[in-house]
């Protein structure tokens, strides 16, 4: 019987915890060593409205500068705020940088479900990755 309870409690808690982010979009590109990915999320501990940005690459950059978001003839660029969550990975070579905007500003600009995301680094190099914003309706 205790088991029977210990394991339903596990089962709650783990249930509870993977309701509190959901993940909305994962999107990469590798090519030899070249690789750069962004995971896209919503957290329900955070204020509503509110997406989180984790994008990464293997270049070396301190923060990035701007992000753009183009669908068809429409490009946003969208107002970020750098969160303090720190990012654990086995790779050392991968450089996190985890971002928290709005998901009011996609919404109202009815883009497309076939956009881009592109990520304007200090260093001077910019990442493009497909992006949906559908999924964030």
């Amino acid at each position: 019987m205790k088991t029977l309870v210990c394991f339903l409690f596990c089962f709650v808690l783990a249930n509870t915890a993977y309701c509190q982010k959901k993940q909305l979009d994962y999107q990469y590109f590798r090519e030899g060593k070249t690789y750069y990915a962004f995971s896209l999320f919503s957290d329900a501990t955070n204020a509503a409205g509110a997406l989180l940005l984790d994008f990464s690459t293997k270049s070396k950059f301190n923060k990035i500068e701007k992000i753009t978001v183009t669908a068809g003839n429409i490009e946003l660029k969208l107002k970020f705020k750098v969160r303090t969550d720190s990012i654990q990975s086995d790779n050392t070579e991968q450089r996190f940088y985890p971002v928290v905007f709005n998901a009011k500003d996609i919404a109202e600009k009815q883009l497309g479900c076939d956009g881009q995301i592109t990520f304007k680094l200090d260093n001077g190099e910019s990442y493009t990755l497909p992006f949906n914003a559908c999924l964030i309706k």
